[in-house]
């Protein structure tokens, strides 16, 4: 009977041990998002429907980011959250220090996370464009 105590003992903590040790967070998981304000396309002093201000949403989670984003229905051109049947990963990695890359489609950015405040860059359809941000209240 002992013998047995001890195996089923030993059997319920190999197994409970993995799910007792919780997985801390790294210093940027959260959620987050940048905005950039409106541009002129490349090239024009006009604005057009695709240069727009725009709010990017993101999550980092273990140093991987990810999102979702879509663009505008109607053909705008604009970009924005997106959850649904044409929505796109936008997705990235964080560095030990901040610094982060980005895809979305066929464009990448380049960015830093430090304290609660996120800069990205990357370059468009309305030339060069930089947002600002920070960590998301929730």
């Amino acid at each position: 009977m002992k013998w047995t105590l001890s195996a089923v003992s030993f059997a319920v903590a190999a197994f409970a041990l993995p799910l007792m040790q919780a997985h801390a967070a790294g210093p940027y998981d959260g959620s987050w998002y940048v905005d950039a304000p409106a541009a002129q396309n490349a090239g024009t002093t006009e604005r057009s429907s695709g240069c727009e201000p725009v709010r990017l949403p993101f999550t980092v989670v273990d140093n991987k980011i990810t999102g979702s984003l879509q663009r505008g229905s109607y053909g705008t051109g604009r970009v924005e959250a997106g959850t649904g049947k044409n929505a796109t990963p936008f997705s990235g990695t964080v560095q030990p220090d901040g610094t982060f890359t980005t895809q979305w489609e066929s464009y990448r950015g380049i960015g830093k996370l430090s304290g609660n405040n996120a800069e990205l860059s990357w370059t468009g359809e309305c030339g060069p464009r930089k947002a600002t941000g920070g960590r998301a209240k929730e």
